[in-house]
């Protein structure tokens, strides 16, 4: 599959990645100064599912001090002939993903308040629900 990826970024970034079902399938390049990507590439689709893009970096620089971060696109969808989607591994890639970003809220200390951790992990904990019924 032939893509064309354009990133801007005022927060430094490590890593442009491209997943397709929740496996890094081609690491990007990023300019010098770690905020720009412009690339055209092709990967290999073999079964049906999805793709995205996502950005991160490994540790909080000014001015986003989270632990780290990262945004990622919304999926596109990919259909193969004679491959049929597996939704279980993808909500298995996702409920992982979720979990980790659970684990990183209950370990964080930097609430303004503990109603906003509590509304925090009620909503993680929902999205991983919609998961865990695939």
């Amino acid at each position: 599959m032939k893509f064309t990826a354009w990133l801007r970024s005022f927060v430094l970034l490590d890593h442009l990645q491209v997943i397709c079902n929740g496996e890094v399938v081609d690491d990007l390049k990023l300019n010098s100064e770690r905020e720009r990507g412009d690339v055209e590439d092709t990967i290999p689709i073999s079964r049906s599912g999805w793709c995205l893009l996502r950005a991160w970096n490994e540790k909080a620089e000014h001015p986003v001090l989270d632990m780290y971060p990262y945004a990622t696109t919304s999926p596109i969808y990919v259909e193969v002939a004679g491959s049929h989607p597996k939704p279980t591994e993808d909500a298995a890639y996702f409920i992982a993903w979720i979990d980790r970003m659970i684990d990183a809220a209950k370990s964080n200390q930097d609430w303004n308040t503990e109603a906003e951790k509590t509304a925090v992990l009620e909503m993680l904990s929902s999205a991983r629900k919609v998961y865990a019924q695939k």
